[in-house]
């Protein structure tokens, strides 16, 4: 769904917030249908880009859901939001058919101690794979996984400096299975 770049919105574990701190907007009621809620991509504007909220990538039968940890999280917590709990589940119904075990990896960026993000990344892995294991009733194998800062996928600094788009991106959470 395109939306104009001042009406931009943001679908979060099918919830939708409206971006504050636009003249105009904060209180306005965004025209998106329940169809749109249900897409696999979800964007949010952050300064003059756009950041996926979640993204569905398949390569062969190996499928891998990536989760914004701002979507699940709140700041510095490992307990999964009423939210992220709706949309995990939401989710679960195509883990049931997946072929061997289900991989879930934290991540997170490099602000504060490693040792730190290394922790925080393995309890929010450890609360995703939680999640799944109660939306399918068990039988599944499940591995959980954190990683902290090690596998960035966007530049934490950008020229020496701070690149907070960048870290948005590495704060995530990977939820990879095979297809049968």
């Amino acid at each position: 769904m395109k939306v104009p770049a001042m009406r931009r919105v943001g679908v979060a574990a099918g919830v939708v917030a409206v971006l504050v701190g636009i003249p105009g907007i904060a209180g306005a009621d965004p025209v998106i249908s329940d169809e749109n809620l249900q897409e696999s991509i979800s964007t949010i504007e952050i300064g003059p880009s756009v950041q996926s909220l979640e993204t569905k990538k398949t390569e062969g039968k190996r499928v891998t859901v990536t989760i914004s940890a701002d979507v699940l999280f709140a700041f510095d917590k490992a307990a999964l939001t009423a939210a992220a709990r709706k949309r995990i589940s939401q989710l679960a119904p195509q883990f049931k058919s997946a072929v061997g075990a289900i991989e879930v990896s934290g991540h997170s960026d490099s602000i504060g101690d490693p040792s730190y993000n290394q922790k925080l990344s393995q309890q929010r892995a450890e609360a995703v794979k939680a999640e799944i294991t109660r939306a399918l009733g068990g039988g599944k194998q499940i591995r959980a996984q954190g990683f902290g800062e090690t596998k960035p996928v966007a530049p934490n600094q950008r020229g020496g400096k701070d690149n907070p788009e960048g870290r948005a991106q590495n704060r995530r959470v990977e939820i990879v299975f095979t297809k049968p």
